[in-house]
């Protein structure tokens, strides 16, 4: 049995229908990824600069959960001025690019010093 080939219930079920998922599902699913992304770049950022998700806290203005939260991907909406805080409390410039057909990316990049 190919396994390549199986479908979750969602996609069987929007096949059957002859239609994709609606706007708002896909818009929501983009969000999540677009989440887990940031997290995972908070992650490694954190870890390169050697800091604890205490300190990260501290220089967020947020509670450890908060940055554990953060770095989960579990941090949604993604806001303007989480991006803001972020950029400044790990000395990143902060590059997302939100493009209609749904590729979005997020970046950081460390400043020249």
């Amino acid at each position: 049995m190919s396994h390549t080939r199986w479908k979750l219930s969602r996609e069987r079920r929007a096949a059957a229908e002859g239609g994709a998922e609606p706007p708002e599902v896909v818009a929501e699913r983009e969000q999540i990824r677009l989440a887990h992304a940031l997290g995972q770049l908070v992650h490694d950022r954190r870890v390169a600069l050697g800091l604890t998700q205490s300190a990260l806290g501290r220089r967020l203005g947020m509670s450890e959960d908060e940055v554990e939260t953060v770095e989960l991907g579990g941090m949604l909406p993604i806001t303007a001025d989480l991006l803001v805080r972020l950029a400044a409390a790990l000395d990143v410039t902060v590059d997302l690019h939100v493009v209609s057909d749904g590729h979005n990316t997020v970046v950081f990049e460390e400043r020249a010093a």
